[in-house]
């Protein structure tokens, strides 16, 4: 527990001095039990209710409540990764998830980034959980493969979401222009539902940690199955870029599914701005790493969680100061 101000039950005879409360002070600092951060509000962007973002963001919350003392924190529901990346520069949240691929465009100026050029005074602190990308369709809609998607009308999500650009790369990887299939939807989350149990497409797709509430609302809907990536597409998409990992969609996931699928994955990661002062950086991911246990109870999509790959992976912005100083001191990074 940090403890902002008091003594942590250290008792005196009698009124201190000024030397002996300066003498405490050092003490509690030099054993980490006395924060320098300030009581004040955090606020993380995060994503869709029924999504895996706005789960991490109230779990993060949940600690740094716990282990900061008088500081509030509110995980926020967004429209997603970019707009969560432009709400930190903007100064409407303190933290932000945000998918690695949106991250590294974002630094590098290029993919959605390239006509506003690269973001500057951003931060990566550390990553959370895979994302696997998921393409439904419906059981007995005669899509098996990748490949069996041409011609036919898919949904590749909502034009500022990762799932979006995920897909795009991933048609591009293959040699698949968009021209390739008659309808190309951009999709809310909200609409997708209607849309593939309706058959208005033939196939939708979700970025997200699983098992996934929106992915298990519209199994519960309609009658889908997922369509699994071959090697071929996952090499050459990997190969592409630099922030796409193999994944797995978990075969107990969502109840029926037998066989895990084979897709390809981001992480998700926690940033900031630079505005976020060094200390409550430090404090917050302390806060995080001493508690991932509390964390892995959250959600499923936690339960795998692993500090060393949350400290090394999925971070290509420049690492917060604050952030890099607890991890360096845990060993986590070198």
């Amino acid at each position: 527990m940090f403890i902002h101000g008091g003594l942590g039950g250290i008792r005196f005879k009698g009124s201190p001095t000024l030397a002996v409360w300066m003498a405490v002070f050092a003490i509690l600092v030099s054993m980490g039990l006395y924060s320098p951060v300030q009581a004040k509000s955090l606020t993380i962007g995060t994503g869709s209710n029924g999504g895996v973002y706005i789960q991490l963001g109230k779990a993060i919350c949940y600690v740094i409540r716990l282990e900061m003392r008088g500081t509030q924190c509110e995980a926020v529901t967004t429209k997603g990764s970019i707009d969560n990346l432009i709400g930190i520069k903007k100064g409407t949240f303190d933290l932000a998830i945000v998918q690695s691929d949106v991250q590294y465009h974002a630094v590098k100026g290029t993919g959605t980034f390239a006509n506003i050029g690269a973001v500057r005074g951003i931060y990566g602190l550390f990553s959370a959980h895979p994302e696997a990308l998921a393409i439904v369709t419906k059981k007995d809609s005669g899509i098996m493969t990748l490949n069996d998607l041409v011609g036919q009308r898919i949904d590749i999500g909502k034009v500022t979401s990762g799932t979006n650009a995920t897909m795009r790369l991933l048609f591009e990887a293959m040699g698949l222009p968009l021209s390739s299939f008659p309808l190309v939807a951009t999709l809310d989350i909200k609409d997708q539902y209607g849309a593939i149990c309706g058959r208005k497409v033939d196939a939708t797709t979700f970025l997200a940690g699983h098992p996934n509430g929106n992915v298990n609302k519209l199994i519960k809907l309609c009658d889908v199955s997922f369509i699994g990536l071959p090697d071929a597409a996952v090499d050459r998409l990997i190969a592409s870029t630099p922030y796409y990992v193999r994944a797995l969609i978990p075969g107990d996931a969502y109840g029926e599914m037998l066989d895990d699928v084979p897709t390809v994955g981001l992480a998700a990661t926690v940033m900031a701005s630079d505005k976020l002062d060094s200390a409550t950086a430090y404090y917050l991911t302390k806060a995080v790493f001493e508690n991932l246990h509390m964390i892995q109870t959250k959600h499923p999509a936690f339960f795998r969680l692993h500090p060393l790959e949350m400290a090394r992976s999925g971070i290509t912005a420049p690492r917060h100061p604050g952030a890099v100083q607890y991890l360096r001191e845990v060993g986590r990074l070198r």
